[in-house]
């Protein structure tokens, strides 16, 4: 058989196979799916990130030296985030017929508008 045989195959532009995905780029469904999953992994990123957490993103904290443990260190550290990540929503689950523990929810403080609009902007009344 000649597919066994040859190394790539080749199919004509107007089978689209190139370009193809099972949602169109850009409709409302492809941006109801793709924001949900960035909203997610982004959140996951500013977990990660937390600094009394696992603070990836202070390089001061991973003091190690060579390109090998500077990319081992962030992976243990993530794999840490993922644990504490599992064990908290462990914790939120219903076990022996116990109801089930809601997840505390912190808000973030916020700040008046007045307090990050540049100089001289006016907000509008409400």
């Amino acid at each position: 058989m000649k597919i066994c045989r040859q190394r790539s195959v080749t199919s004509a532009p107007e089978a689209g196979a190139k370009h193809w995905q099972v949602l169109e780029y850009g409709s409302k469904e492809w941006q109801k799916v793709y924001f949900r999953l960035r909203n997610s992994v982004e959140s996951y990123h500013g977990y990660a990130k937390n600094p009394p957490g696992e603070a990836i993103e202070a390089a001061g904290s991973r003091r190690v030296r060579g390109i090998g443990a500077q990319t081992i260190l962030p992976a243990y550290q993530l794999a840490h985030a993922n644990r504490r990540k599992i064990m908290k929503w462990l914790d939120t689950l219903a076990w022996n017929g116990e109801r089930p523990r809601r997840r505390t929810f912190r808000r973030r403080t916020t700040e008046p508008v007045g307090a990050w609009t540049p100089a001289g902007f006016l907000v509008p009344a409400a």
